[in-house]
């Protein structure tokens, strides 16, 4: 229900009219030779120029940084690779090579940087043949890894680039590919490295080179002795194959922006062409961080109260603090359009609600997430009056305040995965407390006296067995209906049992406290109308949801009571008899407030199936 409150006051927001005014023209002036090429700001994906980005062309040795991602995120870096023959061979004649021969054993570490320094095509064969057996699963391997990275106009069929007509790229994947690489400080070291010596060679014995066989970078463009050196370039690769003609993938940084530049098909200007990327990058365009500017997603200025608590009290909305927009320095951030998003992308935080995307005229330019603060505590950190908190903090009593600050009373304030009360009882999603109250569990939420589980529906059963609905029952035993109603018998529509909002020292049927029906009391906000629109629509989906929830509750019902007759055998072990147990529950079950809140889904690194030589 909180987040169903959060997500209202963020479509308030979004409601507000503002102004538009023209934004200063996306910069433009640059030209390249190449037939196809990018430059991209590597934090946020925007795409500063491009010419034919999208249009298929043959990478050559660039081809590299995406096997070199794939096995340094497979392998330890220590692992022996033998070369065999088919590796060290099976190459096209007088194409990049280190020197390695048939039989020669070298750690994965020496064949990234004879693969990334020197382009060794026998090293790329013999890192795919030790990473998936042969070097067509490793294609596989690299068209999957690809395809995860939002590449959609690539195919790959060897690990080196070498000339196939089934092997081809665009350069706003191959820019992609290379976001992806530079976040790997593996990566970046070893293809930052200007030299470096390769031990353990049949052409090279150390009684020549004691130190190990030297090999160079082939790129230039951070080699101060170079003409085409790069003030802040620190990582890329070259490429070329007759097909292909010339390509380079360049990164550099400067100040708050991180620019990668792709040429495809170069013209012997593949370094030129890529200067004049990144200078016009640099020049024209500017890196701002999001939460240093917007305030329309987290200003909550409203007089909304619900049960004497204004939403200010009770819900706080922050930005991503690391995200940031590319936008032209002639422009301001009001010139960004933001939209908010509902749809969340894979590294949304746990505690995102909704994704802000920033578009300059058609432009996408960056993005952030609207975060869910805490929730429970004025100062937003989620604690009660008594410390308890938000994440797994026990009160007094014992019982465990996960995801919800609790009374003071020690009973849980909507713990979505408490731990054990006091008397030692599991009290796994809503048990009860060192008062034996119910500590309100949105996942197998509490039971009824007569045994049977309250979990699925957002609330626990009356004491005749019926279903109280998102909401603690009438004293008749009616359903409650997401509110409990009113003295006068009236509907307080998510009233005093919605979200646990219950003033201090009274309602919600707490000992000592008032009615447990109390009505809610708000204070009209200037955009109310707006408000209850969307509330309706929310509405509607809450309905489906519930339904949903319940038809998993009845799939649930068994093992919940075997849970209850497991619970109640061990307070009847300590002293704790089961017609006390019943009475406490039904004394409290007013007091109780029932949400469901999904567990977060767990970011899990891709695995991927490989199969060692």
């Amino acid at each position: 229900m909180k987040r169903l409150f959060a997500l209202c006051l963020a479509f308030a927001l979004c409601a507000v009219p503002m102004t538009a005014w023209a934004a200063p023209a996306w910069p433009s002036g640059v030209t390249i030779q190449a037939d196809g090429g990018i430059v991209m700001e590597a934090g946020t994906g925007t795409v500063l120029y491009g010419k034919n980005m999208d249009h298929p062309y043959y990478p050559a040795s660039i081809t590299k940084i995406l096997t070199a991602l794939i096995v340094i995120e497979s392998c330890d870096l220590n692992e022996i690779v033998t070369f065999s023959h088919d590796a060290v061979y099976n190459v096209e004649e007088d194409s990049s090579s280190a020197g390695i021969d048939e039989g020669d054993q070298l750690t994965v570490r020496d064949c990234l940087y004879a693969l990334l320094l020197a382009s060794a095509n026998e090293s790329a064969n013999a890192l795919a043949e030790h990473v998936s057996g042969t070097r067509e699963a490793f294609a596989d391997l690299m068209n999957q890894r690809a395809a995860s990275l939002g590449c959609t106009g690539s195919h790959f069929a060897n690990p080196s680039g070498l000339n196939d007509e089934n092997h081809y790229t665009t350069a706003h994947d191959m820019a992609r590919i290379a976001q992806a690489a530079i976040q790997n400080p593996t990566f970046v070291e070893i293809c930052s490295s200007r030299t470096y010596r390769l031990p353990n060679m049949k052409r090279a014995p150390v009684e020549k080179y004691p130190d190990g066989f030297p090999i160079a970078n082939h790129h230039k463009m951070w080699n101060r002795n170079d003409a085409a050196y790069y003030n802040g370039a620190f990582c890329g690769k070259t490429g070329y194959t007759s097909l292909a003609g010339n390509t380079l993938v360049t990164c550099a940084k400067r100040g708050d922006m991180t620019l990668i530049a792709v040429v495809l098909n170069g013209h012997l200007t593949h370094y030129t062409d890529t200067k004049a990327m990144l200078d016009f990058g640099f020049g024209n365009f500017q890196s701002l961080k999001i939460s240093e500017f917007e305030t329309t997603y987290t200003s909550l200025d409203n007089d909304m109260t619900i049960a004497g608590m204004t939403a200010k009290d009770t819900i706080s909305l922050d930005l991503d603090e690391d995200s940031r927009i590319v936008i032209p320095k002639s422009a301001g951030f009001s010139d960004a359009v933001p939209h908010l998003s509902y749809t969340l992308d894979r590294n949304a935080p746990s505690n995102a609600i909704a994704q802000v995307n920033y578009t300059y005229g058609d432009q996408p330019v960056g993005r952030s997430y609207l975060l869910l603060g805490g929730v429970g505590g004025a100062d937003g950190t989620g604690q009660a009056a008594d410390g308890t908190g938000t994440d797994g903090g026990q009160a007094s009593g014992g019982s465990n305040g996960n995801s919800g600050s609790q009374a003071a009373d020690g009973s849980n304030g909507n713990g979505s995965n408490s731990g054990l009360a006091a008397d030692g009882s599991n009290a796994n999603n809503a048990g009860p407390a060192s008062d034996g109250s119910n500590g309100n569990g949105s996942n197998s939420g509490g039971q009824a006296a007569d045994g049977s589980n309250g979990n699925g529906n957002n609330g626990g059963l009356a004491p005749d067995g019926s279903n109280a609905n998102n909401a603690s029952p009438s004293p008749d035993g009616s359903n409650g209906n997401s509110a409990s109603p009113a003295s006068d018998g009236s509907n307080a529509d998510s009233g005093s049992g919605a979200s646990g909002l219950i003033p201090p020292g009274g309602g919600g049927g707490k000992p000592g406290g008032g009615s447990p029906n109390t009505a809610t009391s708000f204070k009209i906000p200037s955009n109310l109308a707006a408000v209850l629109g969307i509330a309706a629509s929310l509405a509607v989906i809450t309905a489906i949801i519930v339904a949903v929830k319940l038809y998993v509750r009845r799939r649930q019902e068994a093992m919940a009571l075997q849970r209850r007759q497991r619970r109640i055998q061990r307070l009847e072990d300590i002293g704790y008899s089961t017609a006390e147990f019943e009475r406490i529950m039904e004394q409290y079950r007013s007091s109780t407030t029932s949400s469901y809140t999904p567990p977060g889904k767990r970011s899990r690194r891709k695995r991927f199936p490989f199969r060692r030589s």
